[in-house]
Protein backbone atom coordinates (compact mmCIF):
# COMPACT_ATOMS: atom_id res chain seq x y z
CA UNK A 1 0.00 0.00 0.00
CA UNK A 2 0.97 3.53 -0.74
CA UNK A 3 0.82 5.98 1.71
CA UNK A 4 0.71 9.26 0.46
CA UNK A 5 1.03 12.77 1.99
CA UNK A 6 -2.09 13.12 4.17
CA UNK A 7 -4.34 10.90 2.58
CA UNK A 8 -4.24 6.87 2.89
CA UNK A 9 -4.07 4.89 -0.19
CA UNK A 10 -4.17 1.91 -1.58
CA UNK A 11 -1.64 -0.06 -3.51
CA UNK A 12 -3.31 0.88 -7.02
CA UNK A 13 -1.94 4.35 -7.58
CA UNK A 14 -4.35 6.87 -5.66
CA UNK A 15 -7.34 4.74 -5.06
CA UNK A 16 -8.66 5.46 -1.26
CA UNK A 17 -8.41 3.03 1.07
CA UNK A 18 -11.78 1.31 1.72
CA UNK A 19 -12.17 1.50 5.95
CA UNK A 20 -15.39 -0.99 7.25
CA UNK A 21 -15.58 0.72 10.67
CA UNK A 22 -17.21 -0.95 13.66
CA UNK A 23 -18.16 0.32 17.01
CA UNK A 24 -21.13 -0.41 19.23
CA UNK A 25 -20.53 3.29 20.20
CA UNK A 26 -22.41 5.80 17.62
CA UNK A 27 -20.56 9.30 18.41
CA UNK A 28 -17.16 7.84 18.40
CA UNK A 29 -17.99 6.13 14.99
CA UNK A 30 -19.39 9.07 13.38
CA UNK A 31 -15.92 10.69 14.63
CA UNK A 32 -13.67 8.11 13.45
CA UNK A 33 -15.90 8.21 10.38
CA UNK A 34 -15.23 12.31 9.67
CA UNK A 35 -11.38 12.22 10.39
CA UNK A 36 -11.08 8.71 7.96
CA UNK A 37 -13.13 10.74 5.09
CA UNK A 38 -10.82 14.14 5.47
CA UNK A 39 -8.05 11.85 5.16
CA UNK A 40 -9.17 10.38 2.02
CA UNK A 41 -10.64 7.03 3.05
CA UNK A 42 -14.10 5.64 2.01
CA UNK A 43 -15.52 4.21 5.27
CA UNK A 44 -17.91 1.57 5.46
CA UNK A 45 -19.52 1.12 8.83
CA UNK A 46 -21.46 -1.17 11.36
CA UNK A 47 -22.73 -0.75 14.69
CA UNK A 48 -21.24 -4.37 15.61
CA UNK A 49 -19.65 -7.34 14.40
CA UNK A 50 -22.93 -9.09 13.14
CA UNK A 51 -24.21 -6.50 10.88
CA UNK A 52 -20.09 -5.95 9.42
CA UNK A 53 -20.62 -9.48 8.55
CA UNK A 54 -23.17 -8.67 6.65
CA UNK A 55 -21.96 -5.31 5.40
CA UNK A 56 -18.90 -7.12 4.31
CA UNK A 57 -20.78 -9.77 2.51
CA UNK A 58 -22.81 -7.43 0.49
CA UNK A 59 -20.00 -5.41 -0.29
CA UNK A 60 -18.66 -5.47 -3.71
CA UNK A 61 -15.38 -4.00 -3.67
CA UNK A 62 -12.10 -4.81 -1.29
CA UNK A 63 -11.80 -3.37 2.07
CA UNK A 64 -8.66 -2.94 2.78
CA UNK A 65 -8.77 -2.14 6.55
CA UNK A 66 -11.34 -3.49 9.19
CA UNK A 67 -11.00 -1.15 12.33
CA UNK A 68 -13.52 -2.56 14.74
CA UNK A 69 -13.72 -2.17 18.80
CA UNK A 70 -12.57 -5.19 20.41
CA UNK A 71 -15.60 -5.18 23.06
CA UNK A 72 -19.22 -5.22 21.49
CA UNK A 73 -22.42 -7.32 21.83
CA UNK A 74 -23.44 -10.32 19.69
CA UNK A 75 -19.90 -10.44 18.07
CA UNK A 76 -17.11 -9.11 19.43
CA UNK A 77 -13.86 -7.82 17.43
CA UNK A 78 -11.82 -10.75 17.70
CA UNK A 79 -14.22 -13.19 16.34
CA UNK A 80 -15.08 -10.55 13.48
CA UNK A 81 -11.88 -10.44 12.22
CA UNK A 82 -11.24 -14.27 12.08
CA UNK A 83 -14.16 -14.59 10.32
CA UNK A 84 -13.78 -11.78 7.30
CA UNK A 85 -10.11 -12.47 7.14
CA UNK A 86 -11.15 -16.28 6.36
CA UNK A 87 -13.28 -14.46 3.56
CA UNK A 88 -10.93 -11.44 2.79
CA UNK A 89 -7.40 -12.77 3.85
CA UNK A 90 -5.98 -9.64 2.19
CA UNK A 91 -7.57 -7.23 4.40
CA UNK A 92 -5.58 -5.47 7.39
CA UNK A 93 -6.95 -5.18 10.88
CA UNK A 94 -6.71 -2.43 13.50
CA UNK A 95 -8.25 -2.84 16.57
CA UNK A 96 -8.98 0.07 19.69
CA UNK A 97 -10.25 -0.64 22.80
CA UNK A 98 -10.11 1.41 26.12
CA UNK A 99 -10.19 -2.01 28.03
CA UNK A 100 -7.25 -4.64 27.05
CA UNK A 101 -6.54 -6.76 30.20
CA UNK A 102 -8.66 -9.51 30.24
CA UNK A 103 -10.61 -9.35 26.65
CA UNK A 104 -10.52 -11.90 23.82
CA UNK A 105 -7.28 -10.23 22.72
CA UNK A 106 -5.40 -10.17 25.33
CA UNK A 107 -4.78 -13.98 24.89
CA UNK A 108 -3.61 -13.63 21.04
CA UNK A 109 0.04 -12.63 19.55
CA UNK A 110 1.28 -9.01 20.80
CA UNK A 111 2.30 -8.12 17.64
CA UNK A 112 -1.43 -7.68 16.98
CA UNK A 113 -2.18 -3.48 16.02
CA UNK A 114 -4.00 -1.64 18.63
CA UNK A 115 -5.40 1.44 18.86
CA UNK A 116 -6.20 2.43 22.92
CA UNK A 117 -9.09 4.47 23.81
CA UNK A 118 -9.42 7.70 23.86
CA UNK A 119 -6.74 8.62 21.00
CA UNK A 120 -6.27 11.94 19.39
CA UNK A 121 -6.90 12.26 15.16
CA UNK A 122 -3.25 11.67 14.85
CA UNK A 123 -2.83 8.72 16.62
CA UNK A 124 -6.23 7.23 14.45
CA UNK A 125 -4.42 8.33 11.18
CA UNK A 126 -0.98 7.19 12.32
CA UNK A 127 -2.38 3.33 13.36
CA UNK A 128 -3.96 3.00 10.14
CA UNK A 129 -1.49 4.05 8.35
CA UNK A 130 0.86 1.51 9.86
CA UNK A 131 -1.40 -1.04 9.81
CA UNK A 132 -2.27 -0.16 6.10
CA UNK A 133 1.42 -0.38 5.22
CA UNK A 134 2.29 -3.51 7.89
CA UNK A 135 -0.52 -5.30 5.73
CA UNK A 136 0.87 -4.40 2.25
CA UNK A 137 4.35 -5.39 3.39
CA UNK A 138 3.20 -8.65 4.59
CA UNK A 139 1.61 -9.51 1.18
CA UNK A 140 4.47 -8.61 -1.23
Amino acid sequence: MFLGKGALHTVEATNPATILLVDDDVSLRSLVRSILVKHGSEVIEASDGAEALRVAAVHAGSIHLLLTDIIMPRLNGVRLAEQLLQQRPRMAVLFMSGYVEGTPLSARRPDIALLRKPFRADDLVDAVRAALSSSAAEKL
